[in-house]
């Protein structure tokens, strides 16, 4: 992936998600989930290291990624009605924060590309974040059926795709599998031992 479809790719994520943000319809549904959490970002970050072929590369690129679609993201939610101190708040408290992460979130993530054990488990790790996402929004789709219903299949739907797309070995497919499974099973037991949950 060149610098300019990334950058293209920044421009039209980043508008997307303003405009979709800003539509009291979309309140409390999947479609207004990619304005508030991070599943959607974990996929766009992964399409992005997948295809670049040096480290440096991928961490640059995710970087400039979001350094470009999370500010267009509250412009665009400012000029449809978000007051100037609301958008500042939270990218300053939020998204500021998480774009300065992936720089070395993006290094990291290079790695899935990897066709050995290591590589499984990095990309494992951002399963991992599929899952929890998905079970997140599982629990509140049944309190609320049927919002949130699409933003759990995505949720899991992507970590199988990217899965059986980026690992082709069978082995390191299970591996990436499994540490969701295993992450789950360790915040299980966090939880159980600390009486705290974890959010």
């Amino acid at each position: 992936m060149g610098w300019l479809a990334v950058i293209l790719f920044a421009v039209v994520a980043g508008a997307y998600t303003g405009i979709v943000g800003s539509i009291p319809a979309a309140e409390g549904t999947s479609f207004k989930d990619i304005a508030i959490s991070y599943e959607w970002w974990v996929i766009f970050a992964v399409v992005i290291a997948s295809n670049c072929t040096k480290s440096w590369e991928s961490a640059l690129k995710i970087f400039v990624f979001f350094l470009i679609s999370q500010p267009l993201c509250f412009i665009v939610e400012v000029v449809f009605g978000l007051s100037v101190d609301q958008a500042l708040y939270y990218y300053c408290s939020i998204w500021g924060p998480a774009t300065l992460l992936t720089l070395p979130g993006g290094f990291i993530a290079y790695y899935i590309n990897r066709q050995n054990v290591f590589g499984s488990v990095i990309l494992g790790l951002g399963n991992s974040i599929q899952a929890f996402l998905g079970i997140t929004y599982i629990i509140q789709m049944l309190g609320n059926p049927p919002y949130h219903l699409l933003s759990a299949i995505v949720c899991f739907a992507s970590i199988l795709i990217m899965t059986f797309q980026i690992q082709k070995d069978n082995g390191n497919r299970v591996i990436s599998l499994l540490v969701p499974v295993v992450v789950a099973v360790a915040a299980l037991v966090l939880i159980r031992m600390t009486g705290r949950v974890i959010v």
